[in-house]
């Protein structure tokens, strides 16, 4: 686990990997956590299985209990924000990896994805698998999806799920080499939407970790929206162990996700041994001034 902290690790790690890697949750779980209803108030993901928690003005003072209690906590419902449909968000997936998610939202009706990592070897096999040759196809496989939907009347689409295109929107997905806890190349404000799968956890196992973190954590505040920004962190991290690091900046309000456990090691079950049952969690973090409509 000590390794994950090491850029090195990683540069060495992807370049012996050729398979994909969706750390923690794949896209039947993530596209329930974009649902907009839920996403942008206190409403319920769909499907059921999940138990969430919400708490309003995260301040420091707050004990570190605050977040994932079940009792003796202020927890109260998030005001509803208006969020962008799919093809007007911005996103920006921090420590991407080789993951296929920004493939999969941009076959899904998001237009614009920006991946970022630290490692330069996965970013660089990335850009190549994602050419301009794939967006052509891309474009090509989404035209004849609508003209199909068009022929068979289904062209209307539910709005809390606007998978419609506008005409003039070409989805693309990009790749960048960056370290997001010293700081990357973008205006504030620059998106609506960031992901951290696994990366905060990834984070804390480096040295200097506690403040690499924080910086992390305080540069992905200054990248979002001022108006609608969130941020949605999968981690394994407990809430007790991960409240510490959402004090620094000034969000609105912080929603915990507890996800159904899993087994994770099948390979020990099959052996006889004990299987290991983890637990993950999501937190989405609202960076919304009530200044600002």
């Amino acid at each position: 686990m000590a390794s994950y902290g090491k850029q090195s690790y990683w540069n060495e790690r992807y370049t012996r990997e050729t398979e994909s890697c969706e750390w923690l949750v794949g896209w039947s779980v993530f596209e329930r956590l974009l649902d907009p209803t839920f996403l942008c108030s206190s409403a319920l993901p769909p499907g059921g299985e999940i138990s969430v928690h919400f708490l309003n003005n995260f301040h420091p003072s707050m004990p570190l209990g605050y977040i994932g209690e079940e009792e003796g906590c202020h927890y109260s419902s998030f005001e509803p924000i208006n969020f962008p449909p799919r093809d007007q968000c911005r996103v920006y997936h921090v420590g991407c990896g080789n993951s296929q998610l920004g493939e999969i939202m941009l076959r899904h009706g998001f237009s614009d994805v920006v991946n970022v990592d630290y490692s330069e070897v996965v970013i660089e096999k990335m850009k190549q698998k994602y050419s301009d040759e794939f967006h052509r196809n891309l474009d090509a496989c989404l035209e004849r999806e609508g003209l199909l939907r068009q022929k068979l009347g289904l062209d209307a689409r539910d709005d809390n799920n606007d998978y419609n295109r506008r005409e003039d929107t070409s989805p693309k997905l990009t790749f960048e080499h960056g370290d997001i806890t010293k700081g990357v190349n973008h205006p504030d404000g620059s998106f609506d939407l960031i992901i951290c799968k696994k990366t905060l956890d990834i984070v804390l196992c480096s040295a200097g970790s506690i403040a690499s973190a924080r910086s992390m954590m305080s540069e992905c505040f200054r990248l979002l929206n001022p108006h609608h920004g969130i941020m949605i962190i999968v981690s394994s991290g407990k809430p007790e162990d991960r409240a510490a690091f959402f004090e620094n900046d000034d969000w609105t309000g912080v929603k915990n996700i507890k996800l159904p456990g899993k087994v994770e090691d099948q390979t020990s079950q099959k052996k006889g041994n004990a299987s290991k049952k983890t637990e993950n969690y999501v937190y989405i973090l609202h960076k919304f001034s009530h200044n600002n409509n």
